[in-house]
């Protein structure tokens, strides 16, 4: 089933599961349009560098479909995924509650972590957030021995899913605002606008949550502590801001002893992020390329800020995007007229999510031709095909720096041929 956001049916499904993100772990929620995975993974490292077990949900998937599941911030294992889902999936069909995909994923994501004894589980939502599965999380009272979340955390948000959670900024924020939860604290990107800072002050005050701004200074005894990740892009700040913010509201809630400044430091130091401003390389013709996965306005203008900083000779743009996606918000903030070109190229459905289509090449190709002069159209079949073009062009003396972007689900098929080629 295709997307239908909700909540009844999620929530009569986990309860038959034993209410397993109530009953048996802590949680941390995560909303926003961007930043949202970058901050899980800060999270990820930092607790498994600091001897926390956690678990990680994240969506959607890249290179294969359990990797949206992690613990310590390692993949999950197919088979043991595999038999957990069947386990939900028969409890759905014995109770006729006809759960979407996504529900079952999430009910899945809270069974395996209360099986794998996570002490904290770090959910992000899937769309939106008010009518998310994932919002199915309970608040933490204070009782030690019980679950629920500790803390949410609302990341930037912007346009995006407009046929979902409305069409205006204030709508979208309103919609993200939903995950929080009664006396739970919540971490929010100060960066964002006031419209949006104003919708999540009022739904915080509705129900009593602290709203902890990343504009407050840390009390962590850590310089700077951008400086020491790896991962691409000054937006990457913001997301680390948000990150550690919520690390210094677990300590203060839960009095983790665990989380010092050395594994904080080492967790930063180690954490990673696929398909975010990812450099990557193709062994087979020894093509170097920028990967990225700025699938909506307010992501491609922070990969255009990023291209600024390092553009030469100019870029060879290799772009996909799913349909009902605008091509022309992803050219307009990266595309230079006279220097760079476009590869219109296609992506796979994912896996289990047959319903995701990518845009028609011949469509991006119109598109492109009104933002560069250069639009590429070779008949290219498949990722192989795509990096022997680009290598046929490097021969031919184009020197233009390579980068994939416009999808994550390119960016899957992408991470798929790298790492098994």
């Amino acid at each position: 089933m295709p997307i239908d956001l909700g909540l009844s049916r999620v929530i009569k499904l986990l309860k038959f599961l034993g209410n397993p993100h109530i009953s048996s772990y802590k949680s941390v929620h995560i909303a926003g349009t961007n930043g949202k995975g970058s901050t899980i993974a800060y999270l990820s490292l930092i607790l498994t560098q600091s001897r926390i077990r956690n678990g990680r949900f994240t969506s959607p998937h890249l290179v294969s479909y359990n990797d949206c599941i992690s613990i310590n911030d390692q993949t999950y294992p197919l088979s043991s995924f595999e038999k957990v889902r069947e386990i939900v999936e028969n409890q759905d069909a014995n109770l006729n509650l006809g759960c979407t995909e996504f529900e079952i994923l999430t009910a899945t994501a809270f069974k395996i972590f209360e099986i794998e004894k996570v002490e904290l589980a770090l959910i992000e939502v899937g769309l939106g957030g008010r009518l998310d599965a994932t919002n199915a999380l309970a608040p933490w009272f204070g009782q030690p021995d019980s679950g629920g979340v500790v803390v949410c955390g609302i990341t930037k948000i912007g346009m995006d899913h407009e046929g979902f959670l409305g069409n205006t900024i204030d709508a979208i924020a309103r919609e993200k605002a939903g995950i929080i939860k009664q006396s739970v604290p919540v971490v929010v990107d100060h960066t964002n606008t006031r419209e949006v800072l104003d919708s999540i002050s009022v739904k915080a005050e509705l129900e009593d949550a602290q709203v902890v701004s990343t504009k407050v200074p840390l009390d962590l005894d850590l310089a700077n502590p951008i400086q020491y990740s790896p991962l691409l892009g000054a937006y990457q700040s913001q997301n680390l801001s948000v990150a550690l913010h919520i690390v210094e509201v677990l300590k203060n809630r839960l009095g983790l002893e665990n989380l010092t400044s050395h594994s904080i430091l080492s967790g930063i130091r180690n954490t990673r992020w696929p398909g975010r401003l990812q450099k990557l390389r193709d062994e087979a013709t020894g093509t170097e390329f920028l990967l990225d996965g700025a699938h909506n306005e307010s992501a491609a203008v922070e990969l255009g800020k990023y291209l600024s900083s390092i553009r030469k000779n100019g870029f060879i743009f290799v772009v996909a995007m799913s349909e009902g996606k605008s091509v022309e918000n992803l050219l307009k903030h990266i595309a230079v007229e006279n220097e760079d070109a476009i590869v219109p190229f296609s992506f796979n459905s994912p896996d289990e999510m047959p319903w995701v289509k990518c845009q028609e090449t011949g469509h991006i190709f119109e598109i492109s031709q009104n933002f560069v002069k250069d639009v590429f159209e070779p008949n290219l079949k498949n990722v192989a095909d795509l990096f022997r073009f680009i290598s046929a062009r490097r021969q031919l003396s184009d020197l233009r720096q390579i980068v994939i972007c416009g999808s994550l689900y390119l960016c899957a098929d992408i991470l798929r041929h790298v790492r098994t080629s």
